[in-house]
């Protein structure tokens, strides 16, 4: 985002703050903005309406417990957006005029270069690092890496990648657990990798980087199957039609797992994380502070609630059931500042993997 653009945001967020919370007289910053809130759901007779990328069924607990916290948001409809194309059929209708209801909205990665030229993202309210050391103090710490270095966005998951396989056509003892074992000849042709950019963290870490892209340019050799969506693949390695899927979600993989799929998952050492679930503040909201305040509770006080419900939860914490798999195990993260700048990665990957439209080194 170019600094002009940036002095922009700030003016006009500015003005919306001197004309929400002007007559606000709280002791911090967290109590202004959640008096400000207060008032936008006030003067929105307590609605709020969500859309996300997470499935409906396990995040509609997380935004109950969100209302349990915050009784004065009264209602939240949820909506979910789970493809770009969606996302971006949604931008050209908003330059067209046509300003969706969502109070809340998450914008994929890869359309925050059309969302910034149409001048959509806005500053929000006040500094995540500064509401970071006012929590209450039966909020959970807020882990600063999860803050955008310039203030505009905040992550709310902790998005791990690991390996599924099926234990009907893996061998005892064979069990895919590292990275090295999808490039065994034993699996040439048989296991799958979702060719959208997800061990990104393993890039981003200067400690993984090089031995990553060498470990991409090894399955391209041991003849790897390129087939999008995290879903459908579960399912491909649960019917029996493929053995392994090499780069799966934990939280798409465990809710199967949990359904009683004949599925095993498993976090290779090193264990690539990227900070997800990202929550700008949007222009044409009108719950801007709502916005900030509950990408706030979900960094924080309701990662419990993401992890028990949404299977989004931060590793490191010992509440989280990627606790125990992950304990003793290198976490590669690509964080806030990462995410900002994942153009040149998914540049090499397409390379590496000869996707279509990519240049050949």
């Amino acid at each position: 985002m170019q600094s002009r653009r940036r002095w922009r945001y700030g003016f006009v967020i500015s003005g919306l703050f001197l004309g929400v919370a002007q007559p606000v007289f709280a002791q911090s910053a967290f109590d202004q903005l959640v008096e400000a809130s207060r008032h936008e759901m006030a003067k929105k007779e307590g609605r709020l309406s969500v859309a996300t990328e997470i499935e409906d069924r396990l995040v509609t607990p997380v935004l109950k417990a969100f209302q349990k916290d915050l009784p004065f948001i009264r209602d939240i409809t949820y909506e979910r957006l789970n493809t770009a194309e969606v996302q971006h059929r949604i931008l050209l209708q908003t330059m067209q005029g046509r300003k969706p209801n969502y109070d809340v909205m998450h914008v994929a990665q890869e359309l925050w270069p059309d969302y910034i030229k149409a001048d959509l993202f806005a500053k929000p309210l006040f500094e995540y690092k500064r509401l970071a050391k006012e929590l209450p103090r039966d909020w959970a710490e807020l882990d600063v890496r999860i803050i955008d270095p310039e203030g505009y966005f905040m992550a709310t998951a902790g998005l791990a990648r690991g390996i599924v396989w099926s234990p009907n056509l893996v061998p005892k003892g064979k069990e895919p657990t590292s990275w090295e074992a999808c490039l065994d000849p034993m699996w040439k042709g048989k296991f799958l990798y979702d060719p959208r950019p997800k061990l990104t963290g393993l890039w981003y870490d200067p400690k993984t980087r090089e031995s990553h892209i060498q470990w991409l340019k090894g399955i391209v050799h041991n003849g790897v199957v390129l087939s999008r969506q995290q879903s459908a693949n579960l399912e491909k390695v649960a019917a029996g039609e493929f053995p392994l899927f090499c780069g799966v979600n934990y939280h798409s993989a465990m809710p199967v797992i949990d359904g009683g799929a004949p599925l095993q998952f498993a976090f290779p050492d090193p264990i690539p994380l990227e900070f997800g679930s990202v929550i700008h503040v949007l222009k044409y909201s009108k719950a801007p502070a709502t916005t900030q305040l509950l990408a706030l509770w979900l960094g924080s006080k309701g990662q419990e609630a993401m992890d028990r419900y949404a299977y989004r939860g931060f590793p490191w914490n010992p509440k989280s059931r990627k606790y125990p798999l992950a304990k003793g195990k290198y976490v590669a993260i690509c964080d806030a500042k990462c995410v900002s700048g994942l153009d040149s990665y998914d540049k090499i990957h397409a390379e590496i993997l000869k996707l279509p439209g990519a240049k050949a080194r």
